[in-house]
C-alpha cells in the first residue's frame, strides 16, 4: 500500500498470542505505546512497503524510498506526544524550538491504539503538526477530530 499524506488507514491486527497471556491482557499491554511501538514500527512496513523500519535509538523510525524519514508516534488514552523522546517524561522539559526543528523534518506516522487490536494510521507532516499543535502534543480529547 503506497503513503497517502493526511488519509485514515484502519487496519484490525488478528493472529497475536504470548504464552498463556488472554487476549485481554494482550489488548491492554498493546494500548500502551511501551509496549506497542517495537511491534507496531515493523508491522507498518508490512501494511507500506514503501517504508524500512530503521533498527536502534535514531531520531526516526522508518525512511522512505523517497528518502523522507517518518517517526512513528501512538495516540493513547492520554493523547499523542510528538516531542523529541528526550523530552518525555518527568523531570524533563518541553523546548520549543528544538521539537519544531525536528518535527519540520519528519512526516509523522500516527497510529491509535487506543481500541487495539483496532487500529487507525495517519501520516502527517511534521511542519503541519506543528502549526496545529505548538505544543507537540494533541489531548485525547482532540482524537476522534485528528482522525477525520
Amino acid at each position: 500500500m503506497l503513503v497517502e499524506i493526511n488519509k485514515t488507514y484502519k487496519f484490525q491486527i488478528e493472529n497475536y498470542s504470548f504464552g498463556n497471556l488472554t487476549l485481554k491482557e494482550l489488548n491492554k499491554l498493546f494500548q500502551d505505546g511501551r509496549y506497542a511501538s517495537p511491534f507496531l514500527e515493523i508491522q507498518i512496513t508490512k501494511w507500506f512497503d514503501e517504508l524500512t523500519h530503521v533498527t536502534g535509538n535514531k531520531d526516526h523510525d522508518h525512511v522512505g524510498k523517497n528518502g523522507k524519514l517518518y517517526d512513528a508516534k501512538n495516540f493513547t488514552k492520554n493523547g499523542l506526544k510528538f516531542q523529541p523522546s528526550n523530552m518525555l517524561g518527568q523531570g524533563r522539559t518541553f523546548v520549543a524550538e528544538v521539537a519544531h526543528k525536528k518535527a519540520n523534518k519528519l512526516i509523522y506516522i500516527c497510529c491509535d491504539i487506543v481500541d487495539f487490536p483496532n487500529i487507525r494510521v495517519r501520516f502527517v507532516e511534521g511542519a503541519e503538526l506543528v502549526k496545529r499543535y505548538p505544543k507537540c502534543q494533541i489531548s485525547s480529547a482532540n482524537r476522534e477530530a485528528f482522525y477525520e
